[in-house]
This record gives structure tokens, sequence and C-alpha cells, in this order.
């Protein structure tokens, strides 16, 4: 009910698309670096790129900003505090797929530890590259700016290639011994004739 009568008095009021407008020029990221990307990142916010130009603005405490930028792979012990990162931003949050890692597992894909940051978090804007490129990264906060906006933009995702035939197959089960046939019974004795008494 609370939300409804948000939402209405957005509506009516017009402040919405202020709102908007506010959102796109002040996403703050918080870095999860588990991989190399981090490097690309901080060129990305020096001084020949200047990423705060468009009100990306890096931070260090995830309660106080609303992008996640997951950098590198993730491993089954790392989606855990993934999730508890996500959970503990306050909306609206986004989050940023960096690099082939976190995309599909990069150099470790089919690895038994590593899963895709999409199965643990939605993603709003990927990546692509191994590192990606400063303008790269610009260009993903472009893209989630325009949906933050509703405008249409390029939206960049990962297809998604079945390699399965080329996986090495499990052998098929052995089959079971055969069992040993039973041991035939024995004749009985033949009866023998009694004499009449």
């Amino acid at each position: 009910m609370v939300q409804e009568l948000k939402e209405y008095m957005l509506k009516q009021t017009k402040l919405d698309r202020i709102i908007r407008w506010g959102i796109k020029w002040s996403m703050w990221p918080v870095h999860l670096v588990t991989s190399c990307c981090g490097v690309e990142v901080a060129h990305t916010s020096a001084p020949v790129f200047d990423a705060e130009r468009w009100g990306v603005l890096p931070f260090n405490t995830m309660r106080q900003t609303n992008v996640i930028l997951v950098e590198g792979t993730i491993t089954r012990k790392m989606a855990k505090v993934l999730k508890w990162v996500y959970e503990q931003m306050p909306e609206p949050k986004f989050v940023l797929a960096m690099g082939a890692c976190a995309i599909r597992g990069g150099l470790f894909w089919n690895s038994y530890h590593v899963v895709q940051v999409d199965t643990v978090v939605p993603v709003d804007a990927y990546i692509p590259g191994c590192p990606p490129t400063p303008e790269a990264v610009i260009r993903a906060f472009f893209m989630v700016g325009n949906k933050i906006l509703g405008k249409p933009g390029p939206e960049v995702k990962p297809v998604k290639v079945d390699l399965t035939p080329y996986l090495p197959q499990p052998k098929p089960a052995a089959k079971p011994a055969a069992k040993p046939a039973a041991p035939a019974p024995a004749p009985k004795p033949a009866a023998t004739a009694q004499a009449p008494a």
C-alpha cells in the first residue's frame, strides 16, 4: 500500500523523471575484486578517462553505494559474500559483471567450484573482455544509465553456447556380472519295493 501510494505521488508530481536523472548521475560502484580486472577499473577512474564526469565515483563501503562491480571469478565461497553485499546495498541497486571470468567463468569455465554471477544476483550489464578496457567499463555505465531512464539502448548479453557435445562423456556403467546358474537338484533315490508280509 505504501509503495503504491509512493508511486502514485511520484507520477502525480512528476518527480519520477527528476529522481531517475539523479540516480543516473550518481552511480557509485563498490568493487568486488577477485581477479585482474580491478586494474582496468582503476584506470577508468584515473585522469585519462575520468569516469567521474559521468557520475561514476568509486566507493569503499557497500551500504552507501548503488552499484556493485563484480570483477573476476566467483567461486562458491565468494558467491555467499556477493549475495550478502548485494542484500546490504540500498535500493535502487545495479550489478555489472566485468570480464570473461565474471560472465561465464573465463579460464575456469566448467570448473567444479566456479559459478556465474547471474546465477547469484541479477546482472544489469555485462562487460566482455579479458580484461575489458576502460572504454568498455564506461559504456556499461551508459547502458545502466539508459536502463534507469527507461531508454532503449545498446545491450550486451552473453550468448549461451552448448558445449556439452565437446565434453568428455561419462563412461557407460559396467554390466553386472551374470549370476552363476543354480545347482541342479540332486536326483531322488528310487523307491524300493517292499516284500509282502
